[in-house]
């Protein structure tokens, strides 16, 4: 019988890379989109506002980020326009909320992260061998529901039987929960599954320690974990690594 049964990606610089100067540019169409709603519906603010906002929200999703937990991206847009003005939220029309709910969760798809190389090919073949496959990611300000559009657009969506996004279960990896809820999801036992990425800490010792093996990927210059089961420098590695566990 096969040891390994099922496999987890992570998604950001294991399958998917922001490309320079990205976010700056997705943080400008958020805030000139979101003053533009404003300002149609009488609520004008100046765009130094709106970018002090924005600088503060990122203070504290970093804060809550860092306890390992998340939250809807609602959650995000009260918080942000709450900064330009107490209350603010509350005093516009549902439609309007809504617009700037949508910028702000939408914005990315002007300006996409890139595929990384051999992904499409890799995820054919863990399919193709009969493996359940799954995605965990950590979220940023794009929620999971616009980076499954993001994944859809690259080709690459299809591949995955289940999507976790910390935004949707409300904690971040390297926390257990977001593995445990994914393996779940999978009908898997963390002995028969293996996670695949980059970050030391929130991929490699974060899938061992919820009971899982773990695969590093080098691909995007990751520093090197000691507790990986395995190492890739190349996507495509990856089948010959889960067999070698």
């Amino acid at each position: 019988m096969r040891k390994i049964l099922g496999i987890t990606f992570d998604l950001w610089d294991t399958l998917i890379k922001e490309l320079p100067g990205n976010s700056e540019k997705v943080a400008r169409i958020r805030i000139d989109r979101m003053s533009d709603v404003l300002d149609r519906g009488g609520h004008a603010h100046s765009r130094e506002d709106l970018e002090e906002a924005y600088d503060k929200l990122g203070m504290f999703l970093d804060f809550t980020w860092a306890k390992m937990r998340d939250m809807p991206v609602r959650d995000h847009v009260l918080f942000m326009l709450n900064c330009v003005e107490c209350r603010l939220a509350s005093r516009l029309a549902s439609e309007d909320f809504a617009a700037i709910e949508k910028i702000y969760a939408d914005s990315i798809l002007e300006s996409p992260p890139a595929l990384l190389p051999k992904v499409r090919e890799t995820l054919a073949a863990v399919r193709e061998k009969g493996y359940r496959v799954g995605l965990i990611s950590n979220t940023g300000k794009t929620p999971g529901s616009t980076l499954r559009v993001v994944m859809e657009n690259l080709g690459v969506l299809q591949y995955f039987g289940v999507t976790t996004f910390s935004n949707e279960i409300l904690v971040r990896k390297p926390a257990e929960g977001a593995f445990k809820v994914t393996l779940e999801s999978m009908k898997l036992l963390p002995r028969a599954a293996v996670h695949i990425g980059d970050d030391p800490e929130k991929d490699v010792e974060a899938a061992r320690n919820a009971g899982m093996h773990a695969i590093q990927t080098l691909t995007t210059g990751a520093k090197r974990a000691d507790s990986a089961d395995g190492y890739v420098t190349d996507l495509d590695q990856v089948l010959e690594a889960i067999e070698r566990l």
